[in-house]
């Protein structure tokens, strides 16, 4: 088969899994909502980049792959939906920040804590700026 249409024939099933992934479970769109769904997107462009260059992977081994892929997002859509500690487990526990319509000032400062904290591990520039 010609590199061109193998290529082009594994990206179409790419996008089409990805299809149907978005549709069943009833996400509408693969903008991630939460740390699991960020990890399963870059899971699927790997999957997918890794496979359509590769020759000796072909057209029914993909679909395998897809399928395998596609049962694991499944079973861990129905873990997280049915076990509230399995869902905190992968997910985390969500801070709240206004409660009863009260605001939670730990909590905020908690929050903003961790920010600063991440921001200056990951981005000392934001607060310091060095000039030469």
């Amino acid at each position: 088969m010609d590199l061109f249409l193998l290529v082009t024939i594994k990206l179409i099933i790419g996008f089409l899994a990805m299809t149907l992934i978005i549709n069943i479970t009833g996400k509408g769109n693969l903008a991630p909502s939460s740390a699991s769904d960020q990890i399963i997107n870059y899971v699927l462009g790997g999957i997918i980049g890794g496979v359509i260059y590769n020759n000796n992977i072909t057209i029914l081994e993909f679909v395998a792959i897809l399928c395998i892929w596609c049962a694991l997002v499944l079973s861990l859509k129905w873990i997280k939906k049915n076990n509230v500690a399995a869902k905190q487990l992968i997910d985390g526990k969500a801070l709240t920040i206004i409660n009863e319509g009260k605001i939670n000032i730990e909590n905020c400062k908690k929050q903003v804590y961790l920010l600063t904290m991440w921001l200056l591990n990951y981005e000392p520039t934001v607060f310091f700026h060095q000039t030469e």
